[in-house]
């Protein structure tokens, strides 16, 4: 829920931003798509010349296609009920904290 809601309310404060349905449910389960998923792994590399390296890869499948507008269309029926209420909040909440969005500014 939260991250329809968050990215419900970045579409809606960010004026240049995609205001359709599609967009929004597909945004939405990209990032839910990309919280589940991916290989993640760690481990020391011997360096000669010194202490091991630390290596790091994280790598994550391709996010496209018909089951991300599935993920989005549940994420959305879930969240639809409370999204006229939470969206205005939270855009008050984060112009309070961080200013408006750059869209909002106008040329001097």
């Amino acid at each position: 829920m939260a991250i329809y809601l968050a990215v419900a309310a970045l579409i809606e404060d960010d004026w240049g931003s995609h205001r359709t349905r599609e967009f929004q449910i597909v945004q939405a389960a990209k990032v839910a798509h990309r919280l589940a998923s991916g290989t993640h792994k760690r481990w020391m590399m011997w360096n000669p010349r010194g202490e091991d390296v630390p290596i790091a890869i994280h790598a994550y499948p391709r996010s496209a296609g018909l089951v991300l507008r599935k993920i989005g269309e549940a994420m959305g029926k879930a969240v639809d009920p409370i999204l006229g209420t939470a969206v205005p909040e939270i855009i008050a909440l984060k112009v309070a904290r961080f200013g408006p969005h750059p869209s909002h500014r106008t040329a001097a």
